[in-house]
């Protein structure tokens, strides 16, 4: 992955030569990553790409909760215990809601 730092944004010319040799790069505000610039080709529509991005977004999400849920045992649990789950935190977040 290349970096640009948020300064290096001032600067067309870095980021055109970056992004044509990268194709992506990983803009950094004091050391800390806070967004990515992607390279798009000729004819590709920048909402589809747009999506595309959130759909993976969506689906490392949905693998970062599986692997916790497989760490947690939670992978093991029998319909009745889910359903005692849910129906505990229905209650919980019930009660929050009466107090005044």
């Amino acid at each position: 992955m290349n970096y640009l730092a948020v300064k290096d944004l001032k600067a067309p010319k870095l980021i055109r030569e970056t992004l044509a040799a990268y194709g992506t790069a990983l803009v950094t505000n004091n050391g800390k990553p806070m967004a990515m610039l992607v390279d798009l080709a000729d004819g590709e529509n920048p909402d589809q790409l747009a999506e595309a991005i959130r759909m993976a977004r969506a689906r490392l999400a949905l693998s970062d909760l599986r692997a916790t849920s497989r760490r947690r045992g939670a992978d093991k649990l029998s319909l009745n215990q889910i359903n005692a789950e849910i129906r505990a935190a229905r209650a919980e977040r019930k009660a929050q809601r009466a107090i005044p």
